[in-house]
């Protein structure tokens, strides 16, 4: 008996159903088909960010570490003072014998010596080699920098303060007796002081420049402006340039406040227009 051509002809050839009927199968075969869940990309997901983590777990750390000495570094930074006109210092003390401290001790004082030559309006000294505590003591190129770090950080105050109060530049002012005076600042420790500056100058027609220029820059003196303290002047010298249209002057001197000297050295520029006028 063949099987297959017996269902075939049990199969009805047309087949008929209602509406109700036909609703009930669609529902049994969309039930029949649940959605299935996509567990294992889920899973290939944790997976890898659980490795990403162990990965980068010892990056972290080493960052934090890292942070950690970056403050202790900060911490024990050294540090230059400038207290009562001495030098001190916090660091590591060196181990030396005394005529190693003896021989740094004149080493510190040349250097402090030739810093003071500049006379840019601080005082440093020195402490008897018999004052200093062990913690004082570094290398002699180390207290070079410092005292050049210093140096280099006043005259940058300087230059601010001096900016911040000269907004627009001071006019020479010609007196009744044929000089002229010029004002300008000058910088000591935390003291700003204006300063008059006062000169003879005599200008001469040039035909070949076609104007009149400098020739004569003579008893260069300056006064403090209404301020406290005192200053006594102790040299100057001019200079002769751009062709004869400028003076630059160099003008030194001692200012006192409350017993405390300090040896200062300033620039100033008086120039002449094509007709003689000095500003």
């Amino acid at each position: 008996m063949n099987i297959k051509k017996e269902l075939e002809k049990s199969i009805p050839t047309s087949l008929h159903l209602t509406e109700q009927e036909k609703a009930k199968i669609r529902y049994r075969v969309r039930s029949s088909h649940p959605p299935t869940f996509q567990a294992k990309p889920v899973m290939v997901s944790i997976l890898a960010v659980m490795l990403i983590v162990i990965l980068l777990l010892p990056t972290l750390q080493s960052v934090e570490q890292s942070a950690s000495n970056s403050e202790s570094s900060i911490t024990d930074e050294q540090v230059i003072e400038n207290n009562s006109n001495e030098l001190t210092m916090n660091h590591s003390p060196l181990s030396l014998t005394d005529e190693q401290k003896r021989q740094y001790h004149a080493q510190y004082v040349k250097i402090v010596e030739q810093a003071m030559e500049k006379k840019v309006g601080i005082s440093i000294a020195v402490s008897p080699i018999d004052e200093f505590k062990e913690e004082y003591w570094v290398e002699p190129k180390e207290f070079e920098q410092r005292i050049q770090s210093m140096v280099d950080e006043h005259l940058a105050t300087e230059r601010e303060k001096i900016r911040a109060m000269s907004t627009t530049p001071e006019q020479a002012v010609m007196n009744g007796d044929g000089n002229a005076t010029k004002l300008t600042y000058i910088y000591f420790s935390d003291i700003l002081r204006k300063i008059e500056v006062t000169g003879h100058f005599e200008t001469q027609y040039s035909a070949y420049h076609d104007r009149q220029l400098f020739i004569v820059a003579d008893d260069i003196s300056t006064q403090l402006a209404n301020s406290s303290g005192t200053w006594e002047q102790t040299s100057y010298q001019a200079s002769l340039i751009d062709g004869g249209r400028t003076y630059r002057i160099r003008i030194e001197g001692i200012f006192d406040l409350n017993n405390i000297t300090y040896e200062k050295a300033f620039t100033i520029e008086f120039r002449c227009d094509e007709f003689g006028k000095i500003y």
